[in-house]
């Protein structure tokens, strides 16, 4: 019998020993007990037991409140949404306090823009009497942008752009509602011009949106977007993933039929997992079935789809049933004008306490667990176990990184694990130059196993050896016969530590890895490269749709 069967088993027992008249009392106290155990169940990620003890309290007072609002946030935590929407909507009925309502309308809002009868839609006529769109101009719907943020996705964006432009279209940018925030820019205009480049902001700095919930934020950014496809009057839409993936495609199929437009949808990654960070229900839950379903309509209702991978390409044609003529690979790619060769700091090195060793690094968030940097930490504790010299570099900021730091801590680090946090856009080439094997220790997640990054490429364009899990998207960057990169088996830390010890015993290996990616990438995965391959793209998009609208 088990720790929780036991406790509860105590309580009957002691309710049966109270008179009568004392038991109302009682079982008040025992809901009291039950709902504290399950709160401290739940913040120790125990979520079946407190849900177990939820229901058993919620049968014993089923007036109780606070056990009602508990109860749906912990379903809704493990992805139980249906289960989450009645219990908040009968708490909201039944006490209808700010609080409640609060945690039901945003409980609905969720299963709301998940269902596949719910579809925003711009007001006023249907279809839309536009003028004539300008020749060859692409409104690009985008997440964020530059100069704002100098992230991943902001520079796929951007450079995308670029290209676009560079392959002779007119590309013009548009961001979500409330970007950039107040927080992260209080003088942002309504507009950024980057590199010739125009991102147009909507409501930027917008704190009120904070109280919206997502199927209203969908329906906010349609009807703002409208607006700008009016005024810009491109001839295709491009839509990249939003912050839950299909919430830009389903506002980019929205503006498609409202004006009359084809539009592509970019799979930059697969968000359905991103809900949680807890692995036992990442990909199992009813929410992950439903962000899959949501994914797999925007996908099909697309003129054409872009991903980024071989592997994304197998998944949306085989996993989400997308035809596969309508589907397109068009990569990360590397800016080689920032990203080349460059002297190591020596100043820099010793500042960071990394004089006389062997720098394993990383340049990646710290927010996800599908990174691995546990992987990395841990291979580096059984290297230096062996004796072997090595520290390890991690560049980038997040939620995880004091988890990380105590992470390094327990395995006595001490000063050979460095945490740079966020670093400046024009310095992190310096932070490359500083280590020695890159390593990209991403663990099997959805996303982790199909999505390529863009980090390695910049790697490759630096010199640096490069090793990766063998996950499908990172084994496809390594080359046949691990060519350009070295590989070992994602999740186990005992098998990065014996690739890094035979790589550092047998340097010519990695030099010659080192020749043949950074002329791989220098060959096949620049930006400039890719706008001829988004024109025909653009050009495929156009004629089907003329196909669809006969």
């Amino acid at each position: 019998m088990g720790a929780l069967a036991r406790w509860r088993r105590k309580l009957r027992r002691q309710v049966s020993a109270v008179p009568r008249r004392g038991r109302r009392a009682a079982r008040i106290a025992i809901t009291y007990a039950e709902t504290a155990a399950a709160v401290r169940r739940d913040k120790d990620k125990r979520h079946d037991d407190a849900l177990r003890l939820l229901h058993d309290a919620a049968r014993r007072s089923p007036k109780d409140m606070r056990v009602a609002r508990l109860r749906s946030q912990v379903l809704a935590r493990t992805g139980q949404l249906s289960d989450a929407v009645a219990e908040a909507s009968r708490l909201a009925m039944t006490a209808p306090s700010g609080k409640n309502v609060r945690l039901q309308r945003a409980v609905q809002g969720r299963f709301v823009e998940t269902d596949p009868g719910w579809r925003p839609r711009v007001p006023g006529a249907h279809p839309a009497v536009l003028a004539e769109p300008v020749p060859g101009r692409v409104l690009y719907l985008a997440k964020e942008s530059m100069p704002h943020r100098n992230n991943g996705y902001c520079t796929r964006t951007h450079e995308t752009l670029l290209a676009v432009k560079g392959a002779g279209r007119d590309p013009v940018a548009v961001t979500l509602p409330g970007f950039p925030s107040v927080t992260s820019d209080r003088t942002a205009g309504p507009s950024s011009t980057v590199d010739g480049i125009e991102y147009h902001h909507v409501m930027p700095g917008a704190a009120q949106l904070s109280a919206v919930t997502w199927e209203e934020y969908v329906q906010l950014t349609t009807t703002t977007f409208a607006r700008q496809v009016a005024r810009v009057r491109p001839q295709v839409l491009h839509a990249g993933s939003g912050h839950r993936g299909y919430d830009l495609g389903v506002v980019g199929q929205a503006l498609s039929d409202w004006a009359g437009l084809p539009w592509i949808y970019e799979v930059r990654s697969f968000f359905e997992t991103t809900w949680t960070a807890d692995e036992r229900y990442a990909e199992h839950a009813e929410y992950y079935r439903r962000r899959f379903a949501a994914e797999t309509r925007a996908m099909r209702a697309a003129d054409a789809v872009v991903t980024l991978s071989g592997p994304m390409r197998e998944e949306i044609v085989h996993g989400h049933g997308v035809p596969e003529d309508k589907v397109f690979v068009i990569p990360n790619a590397v800016d080689l004008q920032r990203f080349q060769p460059e002297p190591r700091d020596t100043a820099m090195r010793t500042r960071l306490g990394l004089d006389g060793t062997f720098v394993l690094g990383y340049v990646s968030n710290l927010d996800h667990y599908r990174e691995g940097q546990e992987v990395l930490l841990s291979a580096a504790a059984l290297l230096r176990a062996q004796g072997l010299p090595v520290s390890v570099l991690l560049v980038g900021e997040g939620r995880r990184r004091a988890e990380l730091e105590a992470h390094a801590a327990e395995l006595g680090l001490g000063a050979a694990a460095v945490f740079a946090g966020s670093v400046p856009f024009d310095e992190v080439p310096q932070w490359y130059a500083q280590i020695d094997l890159f390593v990209v220790p991403r663990v099997p997640e959805r996303a982790g196993r199909m999505v390529s990054p863009m980090k390695p490429f910049e790697a490759m364009a630096m010199e640096i050896p490069l090793l990766v899990s063998d996950l499908p998207a990172l084994v496809e960057i390594a080359g046949d016969e691990q060519g350009r990169a070295g590989v070992f088996t994602a999740g186990d830390p005992s098998s990065l530590a014996q690739v890094v010890a035979h790589l550092t015993d047998h340097p010519e290996d990695l030099a010659k890895r080192v020749a043949e990616a950074a002329d791989w990438v220098r060959r096949e995965r620049t930006w400039s490269g890719n706008g001829k391959a988004f024109d025909a793209v653009y050009a495929f998009a156009e004629q089907r749709y003329a196909e669809r609208a006969r």
